[in-house]
């Protein structure tokens, strides 16, 4: 034996940057051998690589920006889904339950078990999700939903906007294909209920295009009739938020798809689920259409005379409805609830009658104060209805929660221009609360804006306020 030979000790392998983890964790050496080294599948032993293997030919030091390129770790297919799956069935299902007070037909849209093959559209559903933890971002800090804001969320808004423009993608290329109808329209809908969270965003675009595409389509009775899957929720969706849209903007700036429905198409698609951010009672749900149309063919030119009779008739169909026994085809909220919701509704679409219309067509609105021929039976009116509507709030706040009563809100807030300051600040703090909330649209920060502005002008009138297309719903 030669002197090299006797002198030979066994040696630990050094520790490197190669191999598996179990055998440098050994301390013995790795043939590398993929997927499992030979030494661990020799002794049963579980083999695990790094993510990151260099080859004996790369330097060691790379530079910043390939170093942190080459030591990231990709993200297993579908993984964006997985967490947004995750976000949505543990957080945003159990806020919306929270604020339901009667069963509607808005819960089947969300499917109780997630999974990916229940969605048409990931992309869309993931478009939802960062929308709502945008949203629920600014309602912690108590800011309105706005890009630029400081809160470093800008990550969160890229990403927002990319799936927007993939979402816009897709929808224009089903609407050139004459997809189902059903589709069609759902994937405008998810356009536009993220969009509705926005401030000055471009939610009326949406909502014309929805309009757009009913026709396209042959119409309500159409649609409802050939559809594989009947769009109803989504269509109530569009109707209610165009409606009370279209109430809250000047005559000469409507969306105009929604008077091409006739009166049949409209309670046709209201009248078929209980909808909690607009809990009104069809009958005042059309007398606000009604009131808004009315307005739009004053401006047009024609002559109070002429439309004396058509007010009168929304008026008599308002004070009418009975507050007691409200019924509709969908299920309603328990007592004292239902009558809570439809007394408050029938006060509100009074005000706005007596607010929005010329002072000959308001006067039938005035009911026994226009009987008892008072010197001026709208302003009466007015003083008495809007105490009337504000001593409602409170109770039916304590039953439902605040921002299912925005557009009692948009009504008050017209209604006291020359109010107590008191019940101005108390208005303003009701809507700062509702700006808190993680599940509401963006109305809250819409009459924030436009009512200090409105009492400050000292200009009584529906359209002094709402001198824009407003979106007051939360």
């Amino acid at each position: 034996m030669s002197l090299v030979q006797s002198e030979r000790k066994k040696a630990w392998a050094p520790r490197s940057r190669r191999g598996c983890y179990t055998c440098r964790s050994r301390r013995i050496k790795c043939d590398e051998h993929l997927p499992v080294c030979n030494k661990c599948l020799a002794s049963d032993r579980a083999c695990r690589y790094p993510a990151l293997r260099l080859d004996r030919d790369e330097p060691r030091e790379l530079p910043t920006l390939a170093s942190k390129a080459a030591l990231h770790q990709r993200e297993p297919p579908d993984w964006n889904l997985a967490q947004g799956m995750l976000f949505f069935a543990t957080v945003l299902v159990p806020m919306y339950e929270r604020g339901q007070v009667a069963t509607t037909s808005y819960r089947k849209q969300f499917p109780s078990q997630p999974h990916i093959s229940h969605f048409f559209f990931p992309t869309g559903f993931l478009m939802m999700v960062t929308s709502h933890r945008i949203k629920m971002v600014c309602a912690e800090r108590g800011v309105p939903v706005e890009r630029g804001q400081g809160l470093g969320i800008e990550h969160l808004w890229r990403s927002f906007f990319g799936y927007m423009a993939l979402a816009l993608e897709n929808l224009n290329r089903h609407i050139l294909a004459r997809s189902p109808a059903w589709y069609v329209i759902n994937r405008t809908v998810d356009l536009l209920a993220n969009e509705l969270h926005i401030v000055d965003s471009l939610w009326r675009s949406h909502l014309r295009g929805f309009f757009a595409i009913v026709q396209l389509y042959g119409g309500v009775d159409t649609i409802l009739k050939t559809s594989a899957r009947l769009p109803y929720t989504a269509m109530n969706y569009c109707l209610v938020f165009t409606a009370v849209g279209n109430a809250c903007s000047p005559v000469h700036d409507q969306i105009d798809g929604l008077y091409s429905w006739s009166e049949e198409d409209i309670l046709s698609i209201y009248t078929h689920t209980f909808y909690f951010c607009f809990a009104s009672p069809s009958i005042l749900f059309l007398a606000v259409f009604r009131i808004t149309r009315l307005r739009i063919l004053v401006a047009s030119g024609q002559s109070v005379d002429e439309l004396q009779t058509t007010a009168e008739t929304i008026a008599h169909s308002v004070h009418r409805f009975p507050t007691t026994d409200w019924t509709e085809s969908y299920a309603l909220p328990d007592d004292p609830l239902r009558s809570l919701l439809a007394a408050i509704f029938k006060v509100a679409a009074i005000l706005y009658g007596l607010l929005s219309l010329p002072p000959d067509l308001a006067r039938p609105f005035a009911g026994s104060y226009w009987d008892d021929a008072a010197n001026d039976p709208v302003e009466s009116a007015r003083l008495h209805y809007r105490d009337m509507l504000l001593d409602m709030v409170w109770p039916t706040a304590k039953k439902v929660q605040l921002s299912r009563l925005s557009w009692i809100f948009a009504v008050l807030g017209v209604a006291y221009l020359d109010g107590p300051e008191d019940v101005q600040q108390r208005i303003l703090q009701s809507l700062r609360a509702i700006l808190r909330m993680e599940d509401v649209g963006g109305g809250a920060a819409t009459m924030l804006k436009m009512f200090p502005l409105y009492w400050a002008s000292g200009k009584l009138g529906w359209e002094q306020c709402y001198y824009k297309p407003c979106q007051v719903l939360c």
